[in-house]
């Protein structure tokens, strides 16, 4: 009888938490304050990262738009020189809101070859114009300008066709973007923009570099 007692008052036991346990999971009633502190976690995750990814996108616009800016003014322009170049590095900075290490090249290119060397052979036969009184490749922050091999190898596939004589700029510019969050929580720790874009002079026949104001021509 004894042993009987102790299986029944066992199965009673195991009934009883059954059955509260089943009223738990049947239970609809909460507090506030508990559903709040499992579900705002993932709501601010989601915010975090919708803003971050936003956030890149925008910047990543701004820079493009920051390089057109620079092409355009100077393709309007006769000639520059690296107090320039430097002055349109630190307006790309301050366009961009990025940090110090962006950086600004600038390459006129030109085709004095027949127009199938200039644009079916491959390397493409283009020309860094090396003159005394035209510009050349010139950069900023100590990146180096192109040699005429470099430019044909990396410019070649950005630059449209062109015809014999012609002169077109290739703007490179490069920035780094800085999150607001930790990269740990977004997955977007510093992306980097790098855009190129190619334009012609528009006013004049061509960009002169200049060291000094009489390596470039008056008209």
């Amino acid at each position: 009888m004894r042993g009987l007692d102790h299986t029944t008052k066992g199965q009673g036991t195991w009934r009883r938490l059954y059955s509260r346990v089943a009223d738990f999971a049947r239970e609809e009633a909460g507090t506030v304050t508990v559903e709040s502190v499992i579900i705002l976690p993932v709501i601010l995750f989601g915010l975090q990262a919708t803003y971050a990814y936003f956030e890149s996108y925008r910047h990543q616009s701004m820079a493009l738009k920051a390089n057109y800016a620079v092409a355009d003014y100077l393709s309007r322009i006769p000639a520059y020189d690296q107090t320039m170049l430097d002055g349109l590095d630190e307006l790309f900075e301050y366009m961009t809101r990025s940090s110090e290490s962006s950086w600004v090249r600038v390459t006129v290119v030109e085709c004095r070859e027949d127009v199938a060397k200039c644009n079916d052979e491959t390397p493409r036969k283009l020309h860094i114009q090396n003159d005394a009184t035209l510009a050349n490749s010139h950069t900023t922050d100590g990146k180096n300008a192109y040699s005429r091999e470099a430019m044909r190898n990396k410019l070649a596939h950005h630059i449209p066709k062109m015809y014999k004589g012609e002169f077109l700029i290739v703007v490179e510019t490069y920035a780094q973007f800085r999150p607001t969050f930790a990269g740990r929580w977004t997955g977007i720790y510093r992306p980097e923009f790098a855009h190129v874009t190619v334009t012609s002079p528009r006013e004049y026949d061509f960009l002169c570099w200049k060291e000094v104001a009489s390596d470039c021509p008056t008209s």
